[in-house]
Protein backbone atom coordinates (compact mmCIF):
# COMPACT_ATOMS: atom_id res chain seq x y z
CA UNK A 1 0.00 0.00 0.00
CA UNK A 2 0.77 3.53 -0.28
CA UNK A 3 2.96 5.21 2.34
CA UNK A 4 0.38 6.58 4.76
CA UNK A 5 2.44 9.79 5.63
CA UNK A 6 4.43 10.25 2.69
CA UNK A 7 3.91 13.44 2.18
CA UNK A 8 5.44 15.06 5.17
CA UNK A 9 9.11 14.48 4.09
CA UNK A 10 10.42 16.65 1.70
CA UNK A 11 13.49 16.28 -0.66
CA UNK A 12 15.77 18.91 -1.61
CA UNK A 13 9.90 -8.92 -18.02
CA UNK A 14 6.82 -8.81 -18.70
CA UNK A 15 6.61 -12.24 -20.74
CA UNK A 16 5.66 -11.59 -24.76
CA UNK A 17 2.01 -12.66 -24.77
CA UNK A 18 1.37 -11.23 -21.50
CA UNK A 19 2.50 -7.62 -22.50
CA UNK A 20 4.14 -6.37 -25.86
CA UNK A 21 3.85 -2.54 -25.79
CA UNK A 22 4.68 -0.18 -28.00
CA UNK A 23 6.65 3.04 -26.48
CA UNK A 24 4.24 5.78 -27.27
CA UNK A 25 5.14 9.15 -28.32
CA UNK A 26 6.19 12.07 -25.76
CA UNK A 27 7.72 10.18 -22.84
CA UNK A 28 11.52 12.11 -23.08
CA UNK A 29 12.11 15.50 -22.38
CA UNK A 30 9.97 16.78 -25.14
CA UNK A 31 6.43 17.97 -24.73
CA UNK A 32 4.11 15.61 -22.81
CA UNK A 33 0.78 14.72 -24.42
CA UNK A 34 -1.49 12.69 -22.28
CA UNK A 35 -2.08 8.94 -22.99
CA UNK A 36 -5.38 7.76 -22.92
CA UNK A 37 -6.87 4.92 -20.50
CA UNK A 38 -9.46 3.03 -22.73
CA UNK A 39 -10.95 -0.47 -21.33
CA UNK A 40 -11.51 -3.16 -24.29
CA UNK A 41 -13.88 -5.60 -23.95
CA UNK A 42 -13.34 -8.39 -26.70
CA UNK A 43 -16.92 -9.49 -26.65
CA UNK A 44 -18.28 -6.17 -27.66
CA UNK A 45 -17.87 -3.64 -30.53
CA UNK A 46 -14.21 -2.62 -30.26
CA UNK A 47 -14.03 1.12 -29.22
CA UNK A 48 -12.90 4.21 -31.96
CA UNK A 49 -10.44 6.35 -29.72
CA UNK A 50 -10.63 10.14 -30.12
CA UNK A 51 -7.33 12.06 -30.94
CA UNK A 52 -8.35 14.48 -27.90
CA UNK A 53 -10.07 14.09 -24.37
CA UNK A 54 -13.04 15.67 -23.16
CA UNK A 55 -11.23 19.23 -22.49
CA UNK A 56 -9.92 19.19 -26.23
CA UNK A 57 -6.15 18.52 -24.83
CA UNK A 58 -4.59 16.34 -27.69
CA UNK A 59 -3.53 13.16 -27.08
CA UNK A 60 -0.20 10.99 -27.82
CA UNK A 61 -0.81 7.80 -27.50
CA UNK A 62 -3.85 5.34 -25.61
CA UNK A 63 -3.53 2.33 -22.93
CA UNK A 64 -6.08 -0.72 -23.56
CA UNK A 65 -6.99 -2.30 -20.85
CA UNK A 66 -8.04 -5.44 -23.01
CA UNK A 67 -10.42 -7.91 -21.67
CA UNK A 68 -12.39 -11.00 -22.33
CA UNK A 69 -15.54 -11.63 -20.67
CA UNK A 70 -14.61 -9.98 -18.27
CA UNK A 71 -11.17 -11.30 -17.82
CA UNK A 72 -7.90 -9.40 -17.85
CA UNK A 73 -6.01 -10.63 -21.53
CA UNK A 74 -3.13 -7.84 -21.65
CA UNK A 75 -2.61 -4.09 -22.30
CA UNK A 76 -1.49 -2.71 -25.59
CA UNK A 77 -0.43 0.71 -26.43
CA UNK A 78 -0.94 2.19 -29.16
CA UNK A 79 -0.28 5.53 -30.72
CA UNK A 80 -2.79 8.18 -31.86
CA UNK A 81 -2.45 10.05 -34.83
CA UNK A 82 -4.18 13.59 -35.42
CA UNK A 83 -7.11 11.58 -36.22
CA UNK A 84 -6.85 9.56 -33.27
CA UNK A 85 -7.34 5.46 -34.22
CA UNK A 86 -10.47 3.77 -35.56
CA UNK A 87 -12.46 0.83 -34.39
CA UNK A 88 -11.01 -1.26 -37.11
CA UNK A 89 -7.27 -0.08 -36.24
CA UNK A 90 -7.85 -0.86 -32.46
CA UNK A 91 -8.97 -4.32 -33.42
CA UNK A 92 -5.87 -4.66 -35.45
CA UNK A 93 -3.55 -3.51 -32.82
CA UNK A 94 -5.55 -5.61 -30.01
CA UNK A 95 -4.79 -8.69 -32.36
CA UNK A 96 -0.95 -8.20 -33.20
CA UNK A 97 -0.22 -7.98 -29.41
CA UNK A 98 -2.39 -10.08 -28.15
CA UNK A 99 -4.32 -12.72 -30.65
CA UNK A 100 -1.91 -15.75 -29.16
CA UNK A 101 -4.01 -14.45 -25.36
CA UNK A 102 -7.28 -14.46 -27.16
CA UNK A 103 -6.73 -17.23 -28.86
CA UNK A 104 -5.80 -19.29 -25.91
CA UNK A 105 -8.88 -17.95 -23.92
CA UNK A 106 -11.31 -19.34 -26.83
CA UNK A 107 -9.67 -22.50 -26.65
CA UNK A 108 -9.82 -22.82 -22.88
CA UNK A 109 -13.36 -21.94 -23.21
CA UNK A 110 -14.02 -24.36 -25.77
CA UNK A 111 -14.90 -22.13 -28.33
CA UNK A 112 -13.88 -21.86 -31.98
CA UNK A 113 -10.34 -20.12 -32.70
CA UNK A 114 -10.52 -17.04 -34.57
CA UNK A 115 -8.25 -15.83 -37.22
CA UNK A 116 -7.90 -12.05 -36.80
CA UNK A 117 -10.26 -9.78 -34.67
CA UNK A 118 -12.43 -7.00 -36.08
CA UNK A 119 -14.57 -3.79 -35.48
CA UNK A 120 -17.43 -6.00 -34.39
CA UNK A 121 -15.64 -7.83 -31.64
CA UNK A 122 -15.83 -11.47 -30.81
CA UNK A 123 -19.39 -13.22 -30.73
CA UNK A 124 -20.68 -12.03 -27.02
CA UNK A 125 -21.68 -15.50 -24.40
CA UNK A 126 -24.52 -15.20 -21.87
CA UNK A 127 -22.03 -17.53 -19.75
CA UNK A 128 -19.20 -17.90 -20.89
CA UNK A 129 -17.26 -20.98 -19.00
CA UNK A 130 -14.42 -19.08 -18.10
CA UNK A 131 -17.10 -16.88 -15.83
CA UNK A 132 -18.48 -19.85 -14.16
CA UNK A 133 -16.10 -20.14 -11.01
CA UNK A 134 -16.91 -16.58 -10.28
CA UNK A 135 -20.74 -17.50 -10.98
CA UNK A 136 -20.42 -20.70 -8.28
CA UNK A 137 -19.21 -18.13 -5.85
CA UNK A 138 -21.84 -15.62 -6.05
CA UNK A 139 -24.67 -18.38 -5.82
CA UNK A 140 -23.28 -19.06 -2.18
CA UNK A 141 -20.82 -15.61 -1.27
CA UNK A 142 -19.34 -15.31 2.02
CA UNK A 143 -20.10 -11.96 3.89
CA UNK A 144 -17.12 -9.82 2.73
CA UNK A 145 -15.91 -6.68 4.26
CA UNK A 146 -14.14 -3.73 2.21
CA UNK A 147 -11.98 -1.56 4.67
CA UNK A 148 -10.65 1.88 3.03
CA UNK A 149 -8.71 3.37 5.25
CA UNK A 150 -8.03 7.44 4.41
CA UNK A 151 -6.83 10.59 5.59
CA UNK A 152 -7.67 13.85 4.57
CA UNK A 153 -8.75 13.10 1.05
CA UNK A 154 -12.55 13.24 1.17
CA UNK A 155 -12.62 14.51 -2.28
CA UNK A 156 -10.98 11.35 -3.99
CA UNK A 157 -12.36 8.69 -1.30
CA UNK A 158 -15.85 9.97 -2.59
CA UNK A 159 -15.09 8.11 -5.91
CA UNK A 160 -14.34 5.29 -4.23
CA UNK A 161 -17.62 4.82 -2.66
CA UNK A 162 -19.28 5.64 -5.40
CA UNK A 163 -17.90 2.82 -7.41
CA UNK A 164 -18.20 0.40 -4.49
CA UNK A 165 -21.98 0.87 -4.95
CA UNK A 166 -21.68 -0.66 -8.12
CA UNK A 167 -20.15 -4.33 -6.96
CA UNK A 168 -21.88 -7.60 -8.19
CA UNK A 169 -21.75 -9.04 -4.83
CA UNK A 170 -24.82 -10.49 -2.92
CA UNK A 171 -23.60 -9.71 1.10
CA UNK A 172 -21.05 -7.02 1.05
CA UNK A 173 -20.41 -3.90 3.58
CA UNK A 174 -18.11 -0.82 3.02
CA UNK A 175 -16.34 0.83 6.45
CA UNK A 176 -14.12 4.03 5.94
CA UNK A 177 -11.51 4.26 8.55
CA UNK A 178 -10.70 7.92 8.65
CA UNK A 179 -7.59 9.23 10.27
CA UNK A 180 -8.59 12.83 9.42
CA UNK A 181 -7.70 15.81 11.88
CA UNK A 182 -10.70 18.01 10.41
CA UNK A 183 -14.63 16.12 9.98
CA UNK A 184 -14.42 16.40 6.00
CA UNK A 185 -14.52 12.76 5.48
CA UNK A 186 -16.94 12.00 8.35
CA UNK A 187 -19.35 14.75 6.93
CA UNK A 188 -18.92 13.14 3.51
CA UNK A 189 -19.74 9.57 4.49
CA UNK A 190 -22.66 10.65 6.66
CA UNK A 191 -24.43 13.11 3.96
CA UNK A 192 -23.26 11.18 0.75
CA UNK A 193 -22.90 6.97 1.80
CA UNK A 194 -25.20 6.64 4.91
CA UNK A 195 -25.06 3.55 4.22
CA UNK A 196 -21.42 3.07 4.47
CA UNK A 197 -20.08 2.33 8.22
CA UNK A 198 -16.98 5.15 9.47
CA UNK A 199 -14.95 4.89 12.58
CA UNK A 200 -12.32 7.51 13.28
CA UNK A 201 -8.95 6.04 13.98
CA UNK A 202 -7.33 9.50 15.26
CA UNK A 203 -3.82 10.32 14.24
CA UNK A 204 -1.98 6.94 14.31
CA UNK A 205 -0.86 4.86 11.08
CA UNK A 206 -1.78 2.85 8.36
CA UNK A 207 -1.21 -0.46 10.18
CA UNK A 208 -3.26 0.93 13.46
CA UNK A 209 -6.05 1.94 10.69
CA UNK A 210 -5.96 -1.43 9.24
CA UNK A 211 -6.51 -3.25 12.41
CA UNK A 212 -9.28 -1.02 13.18
CA UNK A 213 -10.82 -1.99 10.11
CA UNK A 214 -10.71 -5.17 10.67
CA UNK A 215 -11.82 -5.64 14.68
CA UNK A 216 -15.02 -3.18 12.97
CA UNK A 217 -15.56 -5.42 10.65
CA UNK A 218 -18.01 -8.48 9.71
CA UNK A 219 -17.18 -10.19 7.13
CA UNK A 220 -15.72 -13.50 6.87
CA UNK A 221 -13.74 -11.75 3.87
CA UNK A 222 -12.14 -8.96 4.82
CA UNK A 223 -10.90 -6.39 1.58
CA UNK A 224 -8.73 -3.98 1.23
CA UNK A 225 -8.56 -1.19 -1.18
CA UNK A 226 -7.12 2.99 -1.22
CA UNK A 227 -9.14 5.86 -1.62
CA UNK A 228 -7.59 6.89 -4.64
CA UNK A 229 -8.90 4.07 -6.90
CA UNK A 230 -12.18 2.78 -8.96
CA UNK A 231 -13.15 -0.59 -8.22
CA UNK A 232 -14.21 -2.85 -11.29
CA UNK A 233 -17.52 -4.09 -10.55
CA UNK A 234 -16.39 -7.74 -10.55
CA UNK A 235 -13.35 -7.19 -8.40
CA UNK A 236 -15.24 -8.62 -4.91
CA UNK A 237 -16.30 -11.20 -6.67
CA UNK A 238 -12.89 -12.30 -8.15
CA UNK A 239 -11.09 -11.74 -5.18
CA UNK A 240 -14.06 -14.30 -3.59
CA UNK A 241 -13.75 -16.78 -5.80
CA UNK A 242 -9.49 -16.93 -5.37
CA UNK A 243 -10.19 -17.75 -1.78
CA UNK A 244 -12.22 -20.23 -2.41
CA UNK A 245 -9.42 -22.45 -3.29
CA UNK A 246 -7.87 -24.79 -0.40
CA UNK A 247 -5.17 -23.05 1.66
CA UNK A 248 -5.16 -19.83 0.17
CA UNK A 249 -5.08 -17.10 3.14
CA UNK A 250 -5.39 -13.88 0.52
CA UNK A 251 -6.37 -12.94 -2.70
CA UNK A 252 -4.66 -9.87 -4.54
CA UNK A 253 -5.67 -8.20 -8.05
CA UNK A 254 -4.36 -5.73 -10.33
CA UNK A 255 -4.36 -1.93 -10.24
CA UNK A 256 -4.40 -0.23 -13.76
CA UNK A 257 -3.81 3.61 -13.79
CA UNK A 258 -7.11 5.63 -13.86
CA UNK A 259 -5.15 8.01 -16.10
CA UNK A 260 -2.15 8.95 -17.58
CA UNK A 261 -1.99 12.47 -18.28
CA UNK A 262 0.83 13.40 -16.67
CA UNK A 263 4.80 12.40 -16.77
CA UNK A 264 5.25 11.37 -13.59
CA UNK A 265 2.12 8.82 -14.03
CA UNK A 266 3.94 7.43 -16.93
CA UNK A 267 7.09 7.01 -14.71
CA UNK A 268 5.26 5.49 -11.91
CA UNK A 269 4.30 2.69 -14.45
CA UNK A 270 7.48 2.46 -16.09
CA UNK A 271 9.11 1.35 -13.31
CA UNK A 272 6.87 -0.73 -12.55
CA UNK A 273 4.02 0.22 -10.81
CA UNK A 274 1.79 -2.29 -8.39
CA UNK A 275 2.79 -5.53 -10.20
CA UNK A 276 3.77 -7.46 -12.67
CA UNK A 277 2.33 -9.22 -15.48
CA UNK A 278 -1.16 -10.66 -16.14
CA UNK A 279 -1.15 -14.39 -15.40
CA UNK A 280 -2.92 -15.94 -12.69
CA UNK A 281 -0.60 -17.23 -10.35
CA UNK A 282 -0.90 -19.27 -6.84
CA UNK A 283 2.53 -18.02 -4.81
CA UNK A 284 3.45 -20.24 -1.74
CA UNK A 285 6.29 -22.07 -0.22
CA UNK A 286 5.04 -25.55 -1.43
CA UNK A 287 4.16 -24.16 -4.49
CA UNK A 288 6.01 -25.00 -7.68
CA UNK A 289 8.06 -21.67 -7.97
CA UNK A 290 9.44 -19.78 -11.02
CA UNK A 291 13.54 -19.81 -11.39
CA UNK A 292 15.43 -16.62 -9.23
CA UNK A 293 12.56 -16.71 -6.83
CA UNK A 294 12.80 -14.22 -3.65
CA UNK A 295 9.80 -15.95 -2.14
CA UNK A 296 9.25 -15.05 0.91
CA UNK A 297 11.13 -11.76 0.86
CA UNK A 298 10.40 -9.96 -2.41
CA UNK A 299 6.92 -10.74 -3.15
CA UNK A 300 6.66 -8.36 -6.16
CA UNK A 301 4.74 -10.75 -8.29
CA UNK A 302 1.81 -11.01 -5.94
CA UNK A 303 -0.16 -8.22 -6.02
CA UNK A 304 -0.09 -4.90 -3.74
CA UNK A 305 -2.29 -4.11 -0.58
CA UNK A 306 -4.10 -1.68 -2.87
CA UNK A 307 -6.38 -4.72 -4.18
CA UNK A 308 -5.89 -7.68 -1.90
CA UNK A 309 -8.87 -9.49 0.35
CA UNK A 310 -7.62 -12.19 3.34
CA UNK A 311 -9.87 -14.72 5.06
CA UNK A 312 -10.71 -13.44 8.51
CA UNK A 313 -9.24 -16.33 10.21
CA UNK A 314 -6.26 -15.78 8.21
CA UNK A 315 -5.65 -11.98 9.58
CA UNK A 316 -6.22 -13.37 12.96
CA UNK A 317 -3.18 -15.90 12.58
CA UNK A 318 -0.72 -13.72 11.46
CA UNK A 319 -1.66 -11.22 14.06
CA UNK A 320 -3.01 -8.43 11.18
CA UNK A 321 -0.37 -5.92 10.30
CA UNK A 322 2.56 -4.93 12.46
CA UNK A 323 2.06 -1.25 13.81
CA UNK A 324 6.06 -1.31 13.73
CA UNK A 325 5.85 -0.40 9.84
CA UNK A 326 4.16 2.86 11.09
CA UNK A 327 7.13 3.85 12.97
CA UNK A 328 9.69 3.84 10.28
CA UNK A 329 11.70 6.96 11.20
CA UNK A 330 14.18 8.11 8.41
CA UNK A 331 17.63 9.56 9.23
CA UNK A 332 17.43 12.80 7.31
CA UNK A 333 16.47 15.35 7.96
CA UNK A 334 17.11 14.96 11.46
CA UNK A 335 13.17 15.55 13.11
CA UNK A 336 11.92 13.93 10.23
CA UNK A 337 8.34 12.47 11.23
CA UNK A 338 8.13 8.73 10.85
CA UNK A 339 5.84 7.37 8.25
CA UNK A 340 3.81 4.11 7.44
CA UNK A 341 5.05 1.65 4.22
CA UNK A 342 5.58 -1.78 3.79
CA UNK A 343 3.09 -3.45 5.92
CA UNK A 344 0.72 -5.23 2.61
CA UNK A 345 4.53 -6.79 1.94
CA UNK A 346 4.98 -8.02 5.45
CA UNK A 347 1.56 -9.28 5.80
CA UNK A 348 2.56 -11.61 2.97
CA UNK A 349 5.54 -12.57 4.16
CA UNK A 350 3.62 -13.72 7.69
CA UNK A 351 1.27 -15.56 5.68
CA UNK A 352 3.38 -17.42 3.05
CA UNK A 353 6.04 -18.58 6.25
CA UNK A 354 3.24 -20.02 8.19
CA UNK A 355 2.39 -22.27 5.22
CA UNK A 356 -0.60 -20.14 3.72
CA UNK A 357 -1.06 -19.67 -0.30
CA UNK A 358 -1.97 -16.24 -2.00
CA UNK A 359 -3.10 -15.81 -4.89
CA UNK A 360 -2.86 -13.22 -7.68
CA UNK A 361 -6.38 -12.97 -9.43
CA UNK A 362 -5.70 -9.93 -12.49
CA UNK A 363 -9.02 -9.76 -13.14
CA UNK A 364 -9.97 -8.52 -9.78
CA UNK A 365 -9.32 -5.31 -11.09
CA UNK A 366 -8.70 -1.16 -9.26
CA UNK A 367 -8.14 1.88 -10.89
CA UNK A 368 -5.42 3.90 -9.68
CA UNK A 369 -4.87 7.64 -9.57
CA UNK A 370 -0.94 7.87 -9.53
CA UNK A 371 0.51 10.62 -8.30
CA UNK A 372 0.43 13.40 -11.17
CA UNK A 373 3.46 15.71 -10.15
CA UNK A 374 7.20 14.36 -10.22
CA UNK A 375 7.76 15.42 -6.12
CA UNK A 376 4.79 13.60 -5.18
CA UNK A 377 5.95 11.03 -7.16
CA UNK A 378 9.80 10.89 -5.91
CA UNK A 379 7.78 11.03 -1.96
CA UNK A 380 6.27 7.80 -2.87
CA UNK A 381 9.25 6.06 -4.34
CA UNK A 382 11.61 6.99 -1.47
CA UNK A 383 8.86 5.86 1.25
CA UNK A 384 8.49 2.56 -0.92
CA UNK A 385 12.06 2.38 -0.70
CA UNK A 386 11.96 2.40 2.78
CA UNK A 387 9.18 0.31 3.68
CA UNK A 388 10.84 -2.47 1.24
CA UNK A 389 14.20 -2.82 3.32
CA UNK A 390 12.27 -2.04 6.67
CA UNK A 391 9.97 -5.02 5.99
CA UNK A 392 12.88 -7.03 5.23
CA UNK A 393 15.00 -5.74 8.12
CA UNK A 394 11.36 -6.95 10.31
CA UNK A 395 11.32 -10.61 8.19
CA UNK A 396 14.79 -11.40 9.30
CA UNK A 397 14.45 -10.39 13.17
CA UNK A 398 11.27 -12.27 13.04
CA UNK A 399 12.44 -15.38 11.25
CA UNK A 400 16.59 -15.25 11.91
CA UNK A 401 16.72 -18.87 10.85
CA UNK A 402 15.71 -17.62 7.61
CA UNK A 403 19.04 -15.13 7.20
CA UNK A 404 21.32 -17.84 5.20
CA UNK A 405 18.71 -18.03 2.67
CA UNK A 406 18.01 -14.57 2.26
CA UNK A 407 21.78 -13.39 2.00
CA UNK A 408 22.09 -16.61 -0.96
CA UNK A 409 18.96 -14.31 -2.58
CA UNK A 410 20.66 -11.07 -2.23
CA UNK A 411 22.43 -10.97 -5.42
CA UNK A 412 19.29 -11.91 -6.91
CA UNK A 413 17.21 -9.31 -5.66
CA UNK A 414 19.06 -6.75 -6.34
CA UNK A 415 19.45 -7.59 -9.77
CA UNK A 416 16.06 -7.57 -10.12
CA UNK A 417 15.41 -4.60 -8.20
CA UNK A 418 18.40 -2.04 -9.54
CA UNK A 419 19.67 -3.62 -13.08
CA UNK A 420 18.46 -1.73 -16.14
CA UNK A 421 17.67 -5.43 -17.89
CA UNK A 422 15.38 -6.80 -15.29
CA UNK A 423 11.69 -7.70 -15.67
CA UNK A 424 11.16 -4.85 -12.89
CA UNK A 425 12.77 -2.39 -15.47
CA UNK A 426 13.28 -3.10 -19.07
CA UNK A 427 10.56 -1.24 -19.49
CA UNK A 428 11.54 2.05 -18.27
CA UNK A 429 12.21 4.73 -21.12
CA UNK A 430 15.30 7.13 -22.27
CA UNK A 431 13.50 9.95 -20.21
CA UNK A 432 12.86 8.41 -16.89
CA UNK A 433 15.16 10.63 -14.73
CA UNK A 434 17.77 8.77 -13.25
CA UNK A 435 17.15 10.69 -9.46
CA UNK A 436 14.36 8.85 -8.73
CA UNK A 437 16.40 5.62 -9.20
CA UNK A 438 18.57 7.07 -7.00
CA UNK A 439 15.78 8.44 -4.25
CA UNK A 440 14.44 4.50 -4.43
CA UNK A 441 18.50 3.79 -3.61
CA UNK A 442 18.62 6.28 -0.46
CA UNK A 443 14.65 4.53 1.05
CA UNK A 444 16.75 1.18 0.27
CA UNK A 445 19.72 2.29 1.96
CA UNK A 446 17.49 4.07 4.93
CA UNK A 447 14.95 1.37 5.33
CA UNK A 448 17.11 -1.12 8.13
CA UNK A 449 17.18 2.07 10.45
CA UNK A 450 14.71 3.81 9.91
CA UNK A 451 12.41 0.85 11.06
CA UNK A 452 15.32 0.00 14.00
CA UNK A 453 14.77 3.81 15.11
CA UNK A 454 10.96 3.32 15.33
CA UNK A 455 10.38 -0.02 17.73
CA UNK A 456 10.20 2.22 21.11
CA UNK A 457 7.69 4.52 19.29
CA UNK A 458 5.79 1.00 18.02
CA UNK A 459 6.49 -0.60 21.83
CA UNK A 460 4.43 2.51 22.85
CA UNK A 461 1.70 2.73 20.71
CA UNK A 462 1.07 -1.50 21.42
CA UNK A 463 0.97 -0.22 24.86
CA UNK A 464 -1.45 2.77 24.17
CA UNK A 465 -3.77 0.20 22.15
CA UNK A 466 -3.70 -2.57 24.59
CA UNK A 467 -4.13 -0.34 27.26
CA UNK A 468 -7.99 0.08 27.69
CA UNK A 469 -8.06 -3.79 27.35
CA UNK A 470 -6.63 -3.99 30.41
CA UNK A 471 -8.95 -1.67 32.61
Amino acid sequence: MLAWRATRLDFGPMSRARRRARRPPGEGHGPFRPLAVVEVELSQPIPAIPARDDDGAQRGAARLVVRLHTRTVGLVDVTLGEDGLSAEECARAVWAELGPDVDAHLRADGLASVAALDAAGLAPLDDPPCGRRRAAVLRAAPSASVVICTRERAGLLARTLASLRDLEYPDYEVLVVDGSAGPETADLVRDRFPEVRYAGVGAYGRSVALNRGIAASRGAIVAFTDDDVRVDRHWLAELAAALAEPGVACATGVAFPLELSTRAQLWFEESGGFTEGFARRTVGLDAPREPGSLLPFATGKIGAGVSMAWRREALEEIGGFDVALDTLTPLWPPRARPGSSGEDLSAFFDALVRGHRIVFEPSAIVYHEHRRTYEELARQIYWHGIGLSGHLTRCLLREPRRIPAFLWSVPRGLAYGFAGSSARNHGKSAGFPPALTRIEWRGVAEGPFAYLRGLPRARRIRAALAAPEGR
